[in-house]
Formats: C-alpha cells, structure tokens, sequence
C-alpha cells in the first residue's frame, strides 16, 4: 500500500511538471548562446531499488522506495549543441523493514555530456564515474553500516525553457545504477535509481 501511494505520488509529480510545460514555453525570453561556465541545479523524485545474488545464487529484487532527490552540476559549454560537467547526485530513504529502523542511500560522481540536437530545449545526456551505496540499520542489539563504492553509470532525457539570456528551467528524468558487487553477504550488487526532477541551469557567458 505504501509502494503505492509513494508511486501514485511520483505520477501526479510527473503530471504537474508536465501540465507546466506549456505555460513554461512562453517564458523563452533569452537567446540559446552557449559558450562558457554552465552551473546546474536539479531537485525532486526519486524511487529505487537493489538488485543482488543471494547466498543460495538465486537473483532477487527489493521492493522500490520513493524519496527525494537533487544534484549539483558544473560544466563548460563550447557550442549550443554539447556541455561537459562534473555532478553530484544522491538519493536517501529511511523506513522500516520487518520493524527494523532501516536508512539507504546512494552518492553519485559523474562526469556527463548533454547534447541538444537542436541547439535548444530537448536534450540527451549519458555519463559514467564512482558511486557509493550506504545501509545503515538499527537492529536489536547493534547498530550496523554497511558502505561500499563501485562503478556509476547514468543516462537521462529533459526539456529545457531559456527565462533569460543566463538562466533556464526545465524537467528531466534520469537512471542511474552504481554497482558495488560484494556487498557484505550480497553478490553483483547493483542500486537502480530513476528520477524526475526539476531543473535550474545558469549559464555563466
């Protein structure tokens, strides 16, 4: 019931950010010249789940979580098609499994290109670098913490409204996956993570 409720939350999040697209468009009151430092902000949903071999070699999926999520961005545009960048990304969720108090979260270091195959508006965007995924859990008699870093890859899609000649907002969804592989008694451990978001780009000309 709960995975529902947090699910139907993340479509009507969906919905609102794409009934304000429209409107949005006529906010286009800057030009689409990029050269130079290129700052992005992103916030919003975010749900995940684990993916891992357990001891008996069987595959197994967890349940999906929803939680918010954001990022930080710094890149450099040389054109209007393509921009390089850095980001930061990360994604928490606390809740209870089995009455057991139970924290994850996910950290991702990317380095990403975006490309606007018009120059303007929608975009493409891949990225590979290191993540990190962190369990913490409360239980009974100890607390534990389990942490583990691996390789992160990303790939995501947005549209973006230019408000002004060094500012635009847009929305975009993006995956990630940061995999860790031996993960305390878990084999090929693999965190999946989709996000919707809004977005803020600067563009520092």
């Amino acid at each position: 019931m709960a995975n529902r409720f947090r699910l139907s939350l993340a479509a009507a999040v969906a919905a609102l950010l794409l009934a304000a697209a429209g409107p949005a468009a006529a906010l286009d009151l800057g030009g689409h010249d990029r050269d130079g430092t290129v700052i992005g902000l992103n916030f919003g949903s975010g749900w995940s789940k684990l993916a891992f071999t357990g001891s008996d070699g069987s595959d197994y999926e967890t349940g999906t979580e929803l939680a918010f999520t954001g990022g930080i961005n710094v890149g450099w545009a040389r054109n209007d098609n393509l921009i390089g960048s850095i980001g930061i990304y990360g994604w928490k969720e606390s809740y209870a499994q089995n009455l057991t108090p139970i924290s994850v979260t996910t950290f991702h270091f990317l380095g990403e290109v975006s490309w606007f195959p018009r120059g303007e508006g929608f975009w493409l965007k891949g990225g590979a670098g290191w993540g990190t995924l962190d369990v913490d859990a409360v239980l009974p008699q100890e607390r534990v913490i389990y942490q583990k870093g691996g390789f992160t890859w990303s790939a995501g899609a947005g549209y973006e409204f230019r408000v002004a000649d060094t500012a635009a907002i847009g929305i975009q969804y993006d995956y990630r996956e940061v995999r860790v592989g031996q993960f305390e008694f878990l084999d090929n451990t693999v965190a999946k993570t989709h996000s919707l978001t809004c977005s803020l780009r600067f563009y520092m000309m």
